[in-house]
């Protein structure tokens, strides 16, 4: 994520991420959708049940500079001309085999799902800006994905993030994204300078991160 893509610094990931037709590593192959529930039954093994307001769109599949690969497995909650109001995405990844590499990132700012620490950031986002800067990764991915499923999608965005190594290898990786649109709550990005955390900025990322936390449960 470069700085013309994020109002401001989040924890996320730097690989570049090629779209691929099959999922290159076996976890994958482990994990699917029934009704509004995510089940994988390794790395890790966990449920994750979404609300009924939202409506599993499909998955994505990626690979990450041939050493990583995995899945996005997308959820919207769109109006009658599918326009997206908010967002949800598991994304499931591990390092190739081939890759001597794993997930190092410390849990400085936890967040507690089931019975999982995750690390956990709220941002400001410009998805257009960083879909320019970046393409080929992973929101230049989603939204080809949802332009092809007839969905649109609003730049400006507040982003929920948890992610947590998903093996005691630190090998696998597993994230959830929530995604609503800053509009919502009546702002523009250029309403919040860069660097500025003001206290209504506080309180917009507060009543996101608690509508994001209503929308899933994750348990073992």
């Amino acid at each position: 994520m470069g700085k013309a893509a994020c109002v401001e610094v989040g924890f996320t990931c730097f690989f570049v991420v090629v779209l691929c037709t099959t999922p290159a590593n076996s976890q994958s192959l482990s994990s699917r959708v029934s009704g509004n529930t995510f089940i994988s039954s390794q790395n890790p093994d966990v449920r994750v049940r979404v609300s009924g307001e939202f409506k599993y769109v499909g998955s994505v599949p990626f690979t990450i500079e041939n050493s990583a690969a995995g899945k996005r497995y997308v959820f919207v909650q769109a109006n009658s001309n599918k326009h997206i109001e908010r967002m949800f995405i598991i994304q499931q990844e591990g390092f190739l085999p081939s890759a001597a590499d794993t997930y190092k990132y410390p849990i400085t700012n936890p967040a507690k799902l089931g019975i999982w620490e995750y690390q956990h950031s709220v941002i400001f986002d410009d998805n257009s800006a960083r879909i320019h800067e970046e393409p080929g990764k992973e929101a230049d991915l989603t939204h080809r994905f949802l332009t092809t499923h007839r969905y649109s999608l609003e730049s400006e965005l507040i982003m929920s993030r948890f992610a947590r190594p998903a093996d005691p290898e630190r090998k696998h990786e597993i994230i959830f994204f929530c995604y609503e649109n800053l509009s919502s709550f009546g702002r523009k990005l250029a309403d919040f300078p860069e660097g500025v955390n003001s206290p209504e900025k506080q309180d917009i990322k507060r009543k996101m991160d608690e509508n994001c936390r209503s929308a899933f449960q994750v348990s073992p």
